[in-house]
């Protein structure tokens, strides 16, 4: 005969039962409330940065202190309360950058990485920070870590070919690289990032300068970057595609084609680019 209950066990299993329910509705109730709370936080700070961006003037500075100050005791009210909470250590973090506080931010993406280390853009962070300290071997590690985890992010290429750049006198004098290996490295980070990310200006502008920043620079290479990246801008964007002329009249003169490059050069007349290519066939002429 199958063994029975008591009354006053199945009493307390019911109890139990019923306690632990109540238990797991109010975690999931207040699980809720803190990811309703944590997203009025972060469309609060987005609100802010889209007013900027379409009115750079909407704020007065006191104004836009006021509104930053109120954030950051908004994420710093909400982590103490959930010291553990990766989104809102990751959204502090980067509001930190954002405002110039890189130390604090510094200490919310280690405490992030600490949680979770398997998160590229809590790497990139820690990276960055590091390389702007001038830890260049613990940047690169960090910086490397971020790609293995997602390899196909263009700015994590473009940061490690920063990274490389910066660091390359370093990296070299403690074997770190090679100066081949190095320059290889270097643009090859440069060619992801663009390949990635084809349409971003200023990662084509910094590939087409690395080649300017090789032990032997590859003028050759440069200049059919330059032809490229001229011929796909647009054609009513006047001041690029003459940005993009000068780097041409550049890389000509080192060429030794300097007919060409004078002959460019007269075509470029935007007022800001004059000094920069009064120096340019400067250089010219002394080459």
């Amino acid at each position: 005969m199958p063994a029975r209950l008591h009354p006053f066990h199945s009493a307390l299993a019911l109890v139990s039962a019923l306690a632990l329910s109540s238990a797991l509705a109010a975690q999931t109730k207040q699980s809720n409330l803190d990811t309703e709370r944590l997203l009025d936080i972060s469309q609060r700070e987005q609100k802010i940065y889209q007013q900027l961006a379409a009115d750079p003037e909407y704020y007065s500075g006191d104004d836009l202190e006021r509104h930053l100050n109120e954030l950051i005791f908004s994420y710093r009210t909400y982590l103490a309360e959930n010291p553990d909470d990766l989104s809102a250590l990751i959204l502090y973090g980067k509001l930190l950058r954002r405002i110039g506080k890189n130390d604090e931010a510094f200490k919310a993406f280690l405490r992030a990485d600490e949680l979770d280390p398997q998160i590229a853009v809590v790497k990139q962070q820690i990276g960055n920070h590091l390389a702007e300290t001038g830890k260049g071997k613990a940047a690169l590690t960090f910086t490397l870590n971020a790609i293995t985890l997602e390899p196909e992010v263009p700015a994590y290429h473009y940061a490690l070919g920063e990274i490389l750049y910066t660091f390359r006198e370093p990296f070299i004098e403690q074997a770190v690289f090679s100066r081949d290996a190095l320059d290889r490295e270097m643009l090859k980070a440069f060619q992801t990032a663009v390949r990635l990310e084809p349409d971003n200006f200023n990662a084509q502008m910094r590939l087409g300068e690395a080649y300017y920043d090789l032990a032997s620079p590859d003028w050759k290479a440069a200049l059919l970057h330059w032809n490229k990246v001229r011929k796909d801008s647009p054609n009513d964007d006047l001041l690029r595609r003459q940005i993009l002329d000068l780097h041409k009249v550049r890389v000509l003169g080192k060429l030794g084609r300097s007919e060409e490059a004078t002959a460019l050069a007269a075509t470029i007349v935007q007022p800001s680019l004059q000094q920069s290519k009064q120096q340019v066939l400067d250089e010219i002429r002394v080459y």
